[in-house]
């Protein structure tokens, strides 16, 4: 038989165990449900479209856009040539000129995607160029 000051440990520890659980748990749910409640209340992804002319620099990469890219991002075939299309002033940036062409809200997924086939968002200083139809597109997707 165990005596008293044994059995006392044993509860202890367990009640510890059970703590220390409920302690984890708490922390997991107040992480997810803080990241939860921040993507949710700052709104939608931006995806924005620019426009450049002039000479692109060597050694940048330049995809060319079909029919399929925009069927598979429709916020990318929206924001050149669609709903969303709106094209601004030019103004220059060093060698190249630009313009705004675009801005279409997406999602967080397809935020990730359109990163992942057409370029880095905003904190990427080495950015691919898109062509369609003889014009150079870059685009950023910005969190608000």
């Amino acid at each position: 038989m165990k005596s008293k000051p044994e059995k006392r440990l044993v509860i202890v520890g367990v009640l510890a165990f059970i703590g220390v659980i409920i302690l984890t748990m708490m922390v997991v749910l107040g992480y997810t449900a803080f990241f939860a409640w921040l993507e949710a209340s700052g709104g939608s992804p931006i995806l924005t479209v620019w426009e450049v002319r002039g000479e692109l620099p060597e050694n940048v990469s330049v995809i060319h856009l079909t029919e399929k890219d925009f069927e598979q991002h429709p916020a990318l075939d929206s924001a050149i040539r669609g709903d969303n299309r709106y094209p601004g002033p030019w103004y220059p940036d060093g060698v190249l000129d630009k313009r705004t062409i675009g801005n279409v809200p997406v999602t967080y997924l397809e935020r990730e995607v359109l990163i992942e086939s057409f370029g880095p968002d905003v904190e990427a200083q080495n950015r691919p160029y898109v062509e369609y139809d003889g014009a150079y597109y870059y685009s950023l997707t910005l969190i608000p």
